[in-house]
């Protein structure tokens, strides 16, 4: 079940731009001090078109298991996370649900909507206490009509998520459940610690659907770590040695697409 957090996004006053990358993962967890222009979607956005937006969003939270949208569902609204992870889902006709992606703070849930008429190809549902910014999708597609530099930041967003997707195939094709593992703890290893200890975002049996790999296999996976010293109680995991640990997978080497979101998923110049 959604709770409406504010009408819209109007009364927030816009902050300088000056530092809004570094502090923008812990304005993200802020909604007091919520900017749109915090969401990389709307980092480089003009102020026009960024007012406009802001007058027309508005902020939802929604609880652990909560539908946010399902497939086929005319797509309404465009939609980001500010905090929390939400699951997309592709739904088959018996019934069986596959995982597509899952989504974290300042991502869309989608590729942002471009016709009126648009349906959702997928459905969605927070996994943890998430809280959502909801921007009406007719009006979106008529700012992206009359926006170049909204345009282009969709079609940047579109591009990133492409290549994105590539690095994905490329590590479910090349990697064994041990290295992808091994990726996926990697990024939740806190920078500049070589012995650290992280909660996993969310439960075993997700992480094993994002991986591909079979419930089994991830136990497997994680077994096999316990001889480079990473050791797991349920959901907490103690990191001995994070040089071991990225070492197990040659972080500097391989693609980490969606399996292990990297900061900059794929250069400009050659994501083309």
């Amino acid at each position: 079940m959604a709770t409406q957090m504010h009408n819209s996004l109007a009364s927030v006053t816009p902050t300088p731009r000056k530092g809004r990358v570094a502090r923008r993962n812990d304005r993200l967890k802020n909604t007091e001090s919520f900017s749109l222009r915090d969401l990389s979607l709307f980092a480089s956005i003009d102020e026009e078109t960024l007012s406009q937006l802001t007058s027309e969003s508005k902020i939802e939270s929604y609880a652990p298991g909560a539908t946010i949208f399902r497939q086929d569902d005319p797509a309404t609204a465009v939609i980001l996370i500010i905090s929390g992870y939400v699951k997309v889902l592709r739904i088959a006709p018996n019934g069986d649900e596959t995982l597509i992606a899952i989504r974290t703070d300042g991502e869309a849930l989608i590729e942002p909507c471009t016709e009126p008429t648009d349906f959702y190809g997928v459905s969605a549902e927070s996994i943890s206490q998430s809280t959502l910014v909801k921007i009406p999708a007719k009006r979106f597609v008529r700012f992206l009509r009359d926006s170049a530099s909204l345009n282009l930041a969709v079609m940047k967003d579109a591009k990133e998520k492409m290549a994105a997707l590539v690095y994905e195939i490329e590590a479910l094709k090349s990697q064994n459940a041990d290295q992808r593992l091994a990726h996926f703890l990697v990024k939740l290893c806190p920078q500049n610690e070589e012995r650290c200890r992280f909660r996993l975002p969310y439960d075993k049996r997700l992480i094993a659907a994002q991986l591909g790999v079979k419930q089994e296999t991830l136990s497997r996976a994680f077994a096999k770590l316990r001889e480079i010293g990473v050791r797991t109680e349920t959901r907490d995991i103690l990191v001995e040695s994070v040089s071991r640990l990225k070492a197990q997978c040659d972080v500097s080497n391989a693609g980490q697409g969606l399996l292990a979101r990297p900061n900059t998923p794929l250069s400009r110049d050659n994501a083309a």
